[in-house]
């Protein structure tokens, strides 16, 4: 029987440039392969698809837009339909929260406000092409492009129109409860899992359930290792983690296989990895021995925290093949 090492082509996809010292059996491409026998593997890429992001009010989700060059947000028009059905099955909010919630002064109003803290499909590190009026007074229901599939296999952001003052009412204040509308990154995942023949569909990012939503959501920048104002004017990675059973639905029902959802902290230790620290007497017969597995128990207990590596979600979507779900537990 051929090695397995030998039998393993290792293909990278990602829209940056090759890395000069990347080994050349290592092939590098702008789009997800088709026909994949084997592994296809998402580290953190769901998180980087855009999405849009609601508020929530009296009268429902509204869209919620930002000016992308300050961060200042205004509440746009009631969500879509298709976008109001994924809110009902996957992110529904409770009624307490709904009545008792309240926003912080200048979070959010029906003008600019001020913190920055959510805007609508903006493209991380790359700024947005939405533009928020100016001026007071309620804005209309913004028009958007569909989300279509770039190269790579993500949405494109959608763009809109600016908000411009509309006859009606301005909208009731919003609750505080925001939403990130996942629609996007289920389409994107379903549209990976298509890719894969015969193999094993894995997605590992930060995410949660539809009983532990988060009331506030999750977005927020990064810069230079940094949590920042999640500003979409290019000085930062703009993230929000992901809505993993609603993805988790979506490349289900392309594979017609059962998936299975653990923490990165149980996946990792099913496959053995414990963390657990080596016996002292390793240091008497073999020092550098020692010291190689006490760096791979720190190693193995960083990617376990689940304070923070290890809070990471592990997604097993099979393919026409035999799984059994023990494996990420």
């Amino acid at each position: 029987m051929v090695p397995l090492a030998e039998r393993v082509r290792f293909t990278a996809v990602e829209l940056a440039p090759r890395p000069e010292d990347l080994p050349p059996e290592i092939n590098w491409v702008d789009r997800i392969p088709a026909g994949i026998t084997g592994l296809l593997l998402a580290t953190e890429w769901l998180d980087n698809v855009p999405l849009d992001i609601a508020v929530h009010g009296s009268g429902g989700w509204r869209y919620l837009l930002v000016d992308p060059a300050s961060g200042a947000e205004l509440v746009g028009g009631p969500v879509g339909p298709e976008d109001a059905e994924w809110l009902a099955t996957w992110w529904p909010v409770p009624g307490d929260v709904a009545d008792e919630v309240g926003l912080l002064p200048g979070t959010l109003t029906d003008g600019p406000g001020t913190t920055g803290s959510g805007f609508r499909a903006a493209r991380p590190a790359e700024g947005s092409s939405l533009t928020a009026r100016n001026r007071s007074g309620c804005p209309e229901t913004p028009t958007a492009t569909s989300a279509e599939p770039s190269e790579s296999g993500c949405p494109e952001t959608p763009t809109a129109t600016s908000a411009e003052p509309s006859e009606s009412d301005c909208p009731d204040a919003a609750t505080g409860a925001r939403a990130e509308i996942g629609r996007t990154r289920d389409e994107a995942w379903a549209e990976a899992v298509r890719h894969v023949d015969r193999g094993l569909a894995l997605a590992v990012d930060y995410g949660h359930l539809t009983a532990e939503r988060p009331v506030g959501g999750t977005l927020t920048g990064y810069r230079g290792g940094r949590q920042v104002t999640p500003v979409p004017d290019g000085s930062c990675d703009v993230t929000a983690h992901v809505a993993m059973d609603s993805v988790a639905s979506a490349g289900e029902r392309v594979a017609r296989c059962a998936y299975s959802l653990s923490s990165q902290r149980e996946a990792l230790r099913a496959l053995g990895a414990d963390g657990g620290r080596p016996p002292l007497t390793l240091a008497a017969t073999d020092p550098a021995g020692y010291v190689r597995a006490l760096a791979a128990a720190s190693t193995v207990a960083e990617l376990t925290d689940p304070a923070g590596l290890g809070g990471h979600r592990w997604l097993w979507q099979p393919v026409d093949v035999a799984f059994d779900p023990g494996v990420a537990r």
